[in-house]
């Protein structure tokens, strides 16, 4: 399981650290340049006071004991002496041929050594690298002293900070496990901080939505039980008809009203479980290309034979082709309710149309019929769920243009209803946009 402290922690000790090494190398550095530019002052100055002298009396001048804290080497070539001088056992300094610095490899280690020759003799200073490196080593430690020592209250505070900094985080992971599972009210954005607030705001749209969700769901259980409980008494009504009913006719006429309250029963489950799938969030698959050009002419076909019957003229003014985005069974079960409660609203010798154009918002699918229209005050209601109409003697749930509308919301577009041709009968329908329909849909 990942952790945010301990990632924030070990990042930021680990950048501390990284801090104190680079502090570390540069004073180290800083010290090694001033220690070496002292040092070859020092040297030079020794040369130069040993010139002063002028001529050195190499002879009578003796090496002095070997001592830890003797630093430097001073070396006097002499040309009246095989030997030159040496202040310290060391085997001799190769022979420098100009004034000046220079670095070389003798006796084993690494010397810096400053040559300055006059009439007869060469001074040479010599001293060992590492004695200098030691010494930059030492001020640096000094130097660094204090901040290693604040290194593990660094530690400390950093810890602190963090867990500090961390704690809303606890605080709101606290709270959310104290709530109830139906406690669904958004959380407090104060005094979170600004990090965290674009995270506990979604949390709270998720919260909103899904608040939404349990009360559709709620709506949807009340209504299933106000439209099943008049189909199902009457189905139970009609099996004990049915029961006591003798043979013959009217056993038979019974049977016949109890199988069609069964299947008006099945046909209001249907719709019921049509409905809930169309609930915002709960339709989760892709968008897809559609043809509804295509899908009216399809669904036109399947109900030719109930126009027939109903002697109903049923036309379509399709184009050849209606490109649109979206889900193709929702589509086909809007226009299939649109087109099923038209032939049924619409008397004998009518006419019922099936229209589609495009214009600036999208594809617009009406359908319009010459049955006997309905009052304007009604028209508000007919995309709710259950509404039939004072004057309805068709069979019906009452869910057909509420589907009608879901479907539509659920593309980006919306339901509308209106006269139909000529002043008479009604125009429903709805819109779909051309490609914003998978901005809806879409997970």
């Amino acid at each position: 399981m990942r952790s945010i402290r301990r990632r924030l922690l070990v990042a930021l000790l680990a950048l501390l650290g990284l801090a104190a090494a680079i502090g570390g190398t540069l004073t180290y550095a800083v010290a090694r340049q001033q220690i070496d530019l002292l040092l070859d002052e020092e040297m030079r100055q020794v040369a130069l006071s040993l010139r002063d002298h002028a001529r050195l009396d190499t002879q009578r001048i003796e090496r002095s004991a070997e001592r830890p804290e003797q630093r430097l080497l001073v070396q006097v070539d002499d040309a009246r002496r095989e030997q030159p001088y040496r202040s310290r056992d060391v085997a001799p300094l190769p022979r420098a041929a100009t004034e000046g610095f220079r670095d070389l490899e003798h006796a084993g280690s690494r010397w810096r050594v400053y040559a300055l020759p006059n009439e007869v003799q060469l001074i040479q200073v010599a001293q060992p690298v590492a004695q200098r490196r030691a010494q930059a080593l030492a001020i640096a430690l000094r130097l660094l002293a204090p901040l290693l020592l604040l290194l593990p209250v660094g530690a400390a505070l950093l810890w602190w900070i963090v867990g500090r900094a961390l704690r809303p985080l606890d605080d709101l992971g606290g709270q959310l496990a104290q709530r109830q599972p139906a406690s669904l009210t958004p959380l407090a954005l104060e005094p979170l901080p600004e990090e965290a607030q674009p995270m506990v705001a979604a949390l709270n749209g998720l919260l909103q939505r899904l608040q939404e969700a349990f009360e559709q769901q709620r709506a949807l259980t009340a209504d299933a039980a106000h439209a099943l409980r008049t189909p199902l008494a009457a189905v139970t009504l009609q099996a004990q008809l049915a029961r006591r009913a003798p043979d013959g006719p009217q056993r038979d006429a019974a049977l016949e009203k109890l199988e069609a309250g069964v299947k008006r029963a099945s046909q209001l489950v249907a719709q019921l479980l049509a409905l809930a799938r169309l609930e915002p969030d709960a339709a989760r698959a892709p968008a897809a290309p559609v043809d509804l050009a295509k899908l009216g002419r399809e669904v036109a076909d399947e109900l030719t034979g109930l126009a027939e019957r109903a002697q109903i003229a049923l036309r379509l003014a399709l184009p050849a082709t209606a490109p649109a985005l979206g889900h193709e069974a929702a589509l086909r079960m809007a226009v299939t309710n649109l087109l099923d409660n038209a032939l049924r609203y619409t008397p004998a010798g009518g006419e019922v149309e099936l229209a589609l154009r495009q214009d600036a918002d999208g594809w617009r699918l009406a359908v319009s019929d010459s049955g006997p229209g309905l009052p304007a005050d009604e028209r508000s209601r007919v995309f709710d769920r259950f509404y039939r109409g004072r004057d309805s003697r068709a069979p019906g749930s009452g869910l057909g243009l509420a589907i009608v509308r879901q479907v539509a919301r659920l593309h980006g577009g919306d339901s509308f209803i209106g006269d139909g041709p000529g002043g008479t009968g009604l125009t429903v329908g709805f819109r779909v946009p051309t490609g914003a329909a998978a901005a809806i849909s879409r997970p």
